[in-house]
């Protein structure tokens, strides 16, 4: 019997071992974790809008030349600063807040990635955009028309200006087809759209939007008007009557075709 309460008296002392070598772990753990968490909190800067950030944005729209201040909320050990451009790197023994340190780029419409390096391993990359707000313009090419049967395609030019490699394109034709959406290379291309029979009630119009950073939301609109697609004339007759009685045998047929593309719409004859 001794020896039966000495066996789980042992038992007993082990699973305390173990529960308690788990709750040791755990709590490990949670410490690690929080530890982590709060490194990588601090592991940001102020960017172009003021907001704190691990991938900071800033932006010029001025097309001169661009002072970006580094700050951070938070106090960094020495750091090191690529800023992108070619120049050479800033190294620092510290950064205190609200100390910040600072690099003029030169006039350009360009991106620069910006990488921020603290020896103890936190890495911030961010980006500096220099550019000025695109303009939309759309052109018909020389040769080009401005009118056709349906079916039929007409070219149009994106002459566009102040377009940086952030700027998007979008074209809308007018017709109900889908919007057609493409890059900064559209700026100066020749685009061309075939115009389907039943599509256009003759006129309609062209237009084209251009965004960049510098537009915050508020892209610029280019329109082209009018663009006249003429389609076949549905062919329309009504008569004044459908059933006579002899000696009533006159019947007037009115023409009423529905006349595509014609201003002063249909012209009834007899």
């Amino acid at each position: 019997m001794l020896e039966f309460r000495d066996k789980n008296f042992i038992s007993l002392q082990h699973l305390r071992l173990l529960r308690w070598s788990m709750i040791r772990g755990l709590l490990l753990f949670i410490f690690l974790f929080l530890g982590a968490a709060q490194v990588h909190s601090q592991c940001t800067v102020y960017d172009g809008q003021g907001n704190v950030s691990g991938n900071p944005v800033w932006v010029s729209c001025s097309g001169g030349t661009y002072t970006l201040y580094i700050q951070s909320p938070n106090n960094f050990g020495a750091l090191t600063i690529n800023w992108g451009d070619g120049t050479a790197n800033t190294t620092v023994a510290s950064l205190i807040s609200p100390a910040f340190i600072s690099h003029t780029y030169a006039a350009n419409i360009a991106n620069y990635t910006v990488t921020i390096t603290e020896t103890n391993g936190c890495t911030i990359t961010g980006l500096v955009v220099m550019e000025e707000p695109v303009n939309a313009s759309i052109q018909i090419p020389i040769g080009g028309v401005t009118q056709t049967c349906a079916p039929d395609l007409l070219i149009f030019t994106n002459s566009s200006t102040d377009v940086s490699t952030n700027t998007t394109f979008t074209w809308d034709f007018g017709d109900g087809s889908p919007l057609e959406t493409f890059g900064d290379t559209n700026a100066g291309q020749t685009i061309s759209h075939t115009y389907e029979q039943g599509t256009v009630d003759c006129v309609t119009e062209v237009t084209l939007e251009a965004e960049n950073y510098c537009s915050f939301g508020n892209p610029t609109t280019a329109s082209f008007n009018p663009i006249q697609i003429y389609d076949i004339d549905e062919a329309i007759i009504t008569a004044d009557f459908q059933l006579l009685c002899y000696p009533d045998t006159i019947v007037h047929f009115d023409n009423m075709t529905d006349k595509n593309c014609v201003p002063q719409g249909n012209t009834p004859t007899i």
